[in-house]
């Protein structure tokens, strides 16, 4: 008689269970708080300019916890300026305006980024090299191991040379496998970031720049303030944070 309510409750827990793990998340966007001064392809763009130096600014996307922008950055000064997406910073607000951090929070440094990648690109290089060692001395290890079967009357050791230098051989082949699929996605993420961000760069006069920055994500904020020097001065943007239902 206690049978079927059990299961009844199984099946109801297991259904609430898979309906609360499936729903989705709000989608986060990024708008800016007054008319936008352009539009492109459906992105919205603010622009501001000081001492010659004209930024237009359009919020992209949300992607693995950061905020992606794209820069278009014009020096219509006479003199070259350094520009360095370092130097940026944003400061996440609350509705009222009061921040949500006591300081401003740096944009992401591609130089810091690329560097890392590299690290990662010679550590994994230095393991394929360690895999091939490993390779090699299995398969002498085979050969050895074979010389011995071949020559004891012991039958229980016909199959040690397979058993010791295939397993071995097996398990560098699926390490370096991996490995091969690990640098080619860290070589893809160095060329989007080599290529595709806005880089320390010394800006001539009558010339333009165009790339991605990026920022630390503050799902929390209801508005997020970007701040870029110019000099002594800062171009300030401000965009406010919806919160977009997926269903």
């Amino acid at each position: 008689m206690k049978t079927k309510p059990t299961l009844l409750l199984i099946l109801v827990s297991a259904s609430l269970l898979i309906q609360s793990c499936s729903t989705p998340k709000n989608i986060i966007s990024l708008e800016p708080d007054r008319e936008p001064d352009k539009w492109l392809f459906g992105q919205a763009f603010v622009s501001d300019s000081i001492f010659g130096i004209h930024y237009e600014v359009g919020f992209d996307r949300l992607e693995n916890n950061r905020y992606q922008f794209d820069f278009h950055i014009t020096n219509r000064s006479n003199m070259p300026i350094l520009i360095d997406p370092a130097s940026f910073y944003c400061l996440p607000c609350d509705s009222s305006m009061e921040p949500l951090t006591e300081n401003g929070v740096n944009a992401i440094d591609p130089e810091i980024e690329i560097l890392e990648i590299d690290k990662h690109l010679s550590r994994n290089e230095a393991r394929q090299k360690n895999q091939f060692g490993v390779a090699v001395a299995a398969v002498s290890v085979g050969v050895a191991a074979a010389i011995i079967t071949h020559t004891d009357d012991n039958p229980n050791n016909d199959h040690l040379a397979h058993d010791i230098s295939g397993d071995l051989v097996d398990d560098v082949r699926i390490s370096d496998m991996e490995s091969e699929f690990e640098a080619f996605d860290l070589n893809e993420l160095r060329h989007t970031w080599s290529n595709s961000t806005i880089r320390k760069t010394t800006l001539d006069s009558n010339y333009a720049m165009y790339g991605k920055v990026l920022f630390p994500a503050f799902p929390q904020a209801a508005f997020l303030q970007i701040f870029l020097p110019v000099d002594d001065e800062l171009i300030q943007f401000t965009f406010k944070q919806l919160q977009l239902p997926a269903q």
